[in-house]
């Protein structure tokens, strides 16, 4: 097990950061603390989960803007940038993350609806801030995709696993900009689109965590790289079921059957994938059988 640990932190390159990495780490794991402690006044406090007034929107924006940023800021390691790009490029993911998160928290803390809120001067100020905010966040993470797939130091297997992660994340920002275009975050009847918006933000953790598994195990790395391929295929399932179920106008348990079977095939692939990539750990720690 010690030896798994060692080859994983060495394949993840977790001990090669930058200080401009480590500032957004430090960021990043801010916005992480900020969803525990919303997490924890939710707890006390009460309320509905669901609505435009609720803990749930500091607790889900502070996780996945945190994990987003730890996430790019562990992607850079892999661009080789110069330290004034890198800079740049981190700092204003950085900065706009933790503005983003901070205002509708504080829009929370207020009373008020964080977006699309119009009925103040002030409201409709901070806003029109947070779309400027997470404008940025989208440049950054366009430029950081375009790099990565232009060159990219890592093995096949985790180099398609980070550029077809971070595709996703791309898509997902698009989902983001249709739903400020349309002025909501609901589709005709009832499609809510913050659900394909949110599943594919997290491709760019799903997909490079199996490659780094998959990076432990001594099968061949063509046969990783078909793995991560299958898993791409079948999260790209599960993010096309939403699209389905969403842009038809019907509510997330109003499920289709053309989307199920589109989600159970994508599930099934993807868990597939895992399950490949356990079983190659699993026999590295069971040794040579004689």
């Amino acid at each position: 097990m010690k030896d798994l640990i060692g080859d994983l932190t060495r394949e993840a390159r977790f001990a090669r950061t930058e200080p401009y990495q480590r500032v957004a780490y430090v960021c990043g794991g801010l916005l992480l603390l900020s969803a525990i402690f919303h997490g924890v006044v939710f707890f006390v406090d009460g309320g509905p989960w669901e609505g435009p007034i609720s803990w749930r929107k500091p607790i889900l924006f502070g996780f996945s803007f945190g994990i987003t940023l730890v996430t790019l800021a562990w992607v850079v390691t892999f661009l080789n940038l110069r330290k004034l790009t890198g800079w740049i490029a981190l700092g204003v993911l950085s900065l706009a993350g933790l503005g983003e998160v901070g205002l509708i928290t504080m829009q929370k803390w207020r009373g008020v609806e964080s977006h699309f809120n119009e009925s103040t001067k002030f409201d409709s100020a901070v806003f029109g801030m947070m779309g400027f905010l997470v404008s940025l966040m989208g440049l950054v993470i366009a430029f950081v995709a375009v790099r990565a797939f232009i060159k990219l130091d890592a093995t096949p297997s985790l180099a398609w696993a980070i550029r077809l992660g971070l595709l996703l994340l791309l898509v997902s920002q698009g989902v983001g900009v249709s739903m400020i275009i349309q002025g909501g975050n609901t589709f005709g009847a009832a499609g809510p689109i913050k659900v394909p918006h949110a599943v594919t933000l997290h491709a760019a953790q799903v997909l490079p965590a199996l490659a780094l598994l998959l990076r432990l195990s001594e099968m061949p790395e063509e046969r990783r790289v078909r793995i991560v391929i299958i898993a791409a295929i079948g999260y790209s399932g599960l993010i096309a079921a939403t699209f389905m179920q969403t842009y038809s106008g019907r509510g997330t348990l109003d499920i289709g059957l053309a989307s199920s079977v589109v989600a159970l095939t994508g599930l099934t692939l993807l868990t597939t994938s895992g399950l490949f990539a356990l079983q190659g750990i699993r026999a590295r720690l069971a040794g040579p059988s004689f």
